[in-house]
């Protein structure tokens, strides 16, 4: 949202420890990295009030919108029932829900802030509790009469996902002097504080779900008759690679040719994604080359591959997939997005109101992703330097003079 200022970069300072605080800190940790979530979003929309002064110019230089009728109804009432003395009886009388175009301008920032969701078939569903998919196991055109048998197979080429199976929960505190701001910064900050929670859940979710309550990711195993023990999908197998030699990286890719069901697909790029660690130390290695002008020249793969960070795989893997085949739905809750809550029990004195969305993700089949060992991955770059440069070169001109 805008220009970084110093309170700014505090907030993804913030949002970092969040993420790490989520997959694996105390339940302390976890609490203190809320506190500072909060707080980094509520110091900037503070900020952003104070030096504003309600100039629009200002305030749309720093993300935050024009509010549509609808909007500023919508906030005005959930400001009121903020207010009240009895906030969880006020939510429950708000029957509003919450505008699409709010869920539709999140979505927006998610896509173009997130490089994985820029990537993966990522959809956002408003409302909607059930989304459809052509399931790419079919021919969906046929020469000649359609008999039943053929209609079958047609329809059997479409399936239903339910958005709703998986509810993705942040906490945010609405203190009342925020709420004396008024719409527009109650909707940035609504806004800032949906994009950020979610992006902490959706990124873990996507890459290393594991099913339960929670969408199937990247590295999971889903073929067809896969044992799920309690709703929990198992690890796909890893594969290891020590090399993206044009050999080894196209028999590798090779695997994810043919589907389930046997039939070819056409692809002509492929993700990549690796923790930070792995990156700098593995694959910025073996994928950079020194060229003949003098300049490091990266992420050079003999297939066209983007790359993608996500601290949400171990050292030593990594996954590579066709992102346009795994779909993630994302929506809101028709029965209220943000509702008054008493569940955080360590934040007694602060009014705390639980944001909720519903969303799914899962690949295609199980050839969408394949999970690499690359605990082995050879570093070595290949240096190509110009041949005037090298001794033999140099010498040859000599002898010439």
């Amino acid at each position: 949202m805008g220009m970084l200022s110093i309170t700014g970069l505090q907030q993804k300072d913030a949002v970092a420890a969040l993420q790490k605080a989520m997959t694996g800190g105390t339940e302390e940790e976890i609490k203190q990295a809320w506190e500072g979530f909060q707080q980094s979003i509520i110091d900037v929309v503070k900020q952003d009030f104070e030096e504003a002064h309600g100039n629009q110019a200002i305030l749309a230089q720093r993300g935050y919108r024009q509010l549509t009728p609808q909007e500023t109804n919508y906030y005005n009432k959930l400001i009121e029932a903020g207010k009240s003395s009895t906030p969880q009886q006020a939510m429950a009388g708000l029957i509003d829900i919450m505008p699409e175009t709010i869920i539709e301008d999140v979505y927006k920032d998610l896509v173009e802030e997130h490089p994985l969701l820029n990537k993966i078939n990522f959809v956002s569903v408003k409302y909607l509790t059930k989304w459809i998919l052509n399931d790419h196991t079919v021919q969906t055109a046929v020469w000649g009469e359609l008999n039943s048998a053929i209609t079958e197979e047609i329809t059997s080429a479409f399936r239903t996902i339910e958005v709703t199976q998986c509810k993705l929960s942040a906490f945010a505190v609405i203190e009342k002097d925020m709420l004396d701001l008024g719409p527009v910064f109650l909707d940035g900050y609504i806004r800032m504080f949906l994009k950020d929670a979610l992006l902490c859940g959706l990124e873990q979710g996507i890459v290393n779900g594991d099913g339960n309550k929670k969408p199937i990711g990247l590295t999971r195993d889903i073929h067809e008759g896969v044992s799920v023990s309690g709703g929990v999908y198992p690890k796909k197998e890893a594969i290891k690679v020590t090399s993206f030699s044009p050999v080894e990286y196209g028999k590798l890719l090779s695997k994810m040719v043919k589907n389930e069901k046997g039939r070819n697909r056409k692809f002509e790029k492929v993700l990549m994604i690796c923790n930070q660690c792995d990156y700098l130390s593995k694959i910025m290695p073996a994928t950079t080359v020194l060229n003949g002008a003098g300049a490091y020249v990266n992420n050079l793969f003999p297939f066209p591959t983007d790359v993608v960070i996500s601290n949400e795989l171990e050292d030593g893997e990594a996954v590579v997939c066709l992102p346009e085949e795994y779909f993630m739905g994302i929506g809101g809750a028709k029965e209220g997005v943000i509702e008054y809550t008493d569940e955080l029990k360590f934040l007694e004195d602060k009014r705390v109101y639980k944001i909720k969305m519903y969303g799914m993700g899962k690949a295609y089949d199980n050839t969408v992703a394949l999970l690499l060992d690359i605990s082995e991955l050879d570093p070595a770059y290949i240096t190509v330097k110009a041949a005037e440069a090298t001794p033999s070169a140099l010498s040859s001109r000599k002898a010439t003079k």
